[in-house]
């Protein structure tokens, strides 16, 4: 299981964090919200969000409460994974999602 971070490959607008075993499933999350042939990935080192303040949210969340607050709201990057991403220090390893993303297609295309 991988972490990954996620941009549009077009202009490095942030698309999310995911965690998925495979690119291929990484391509299906990322499809939940935009196109991922239009993405580019890197593999996140070590870090993580901390959630800097109270939040009233608890984990695990109650049944069919998905519009209540996640308890990440007001998150913020580990220092490890600020530097990771901030551009003068960067040296993550940015690839296109679009491989992954018609692999995705051709193995839901088989299994209907």
């Amino acid at each position: 299981m991988n972490a990954y971070f996620v941009r549009k490959s077009l202009d490095d607008e942030v698309v999310g964090l995911f965690v998925a075993p495979s690119t291929v499933a990484l391509a299906g999350l990322v499809d939940e919200h935009c196109d991922p042939t239009t993405c580019e990935y890197a593999v996140a080192p070590p870090g993580g969000l901390i959630v800097p303040t109270a939040t009233k949210a608890k984990w695990p969340r109650k049944a069919g409460r998905s519009s209540a607050r996640t308890g990440l709201e007001e998150a913020v990057l580990t220092q490890q994974w600020e530097d990771d991403l901030d551009a003068p220090t960067s040296f993550l390893e940015w690839k296109p999602l679009k491989s992954a993303a018609e692999r995705m297609v051709r193995k839901l295309g088989k299994s209907r």
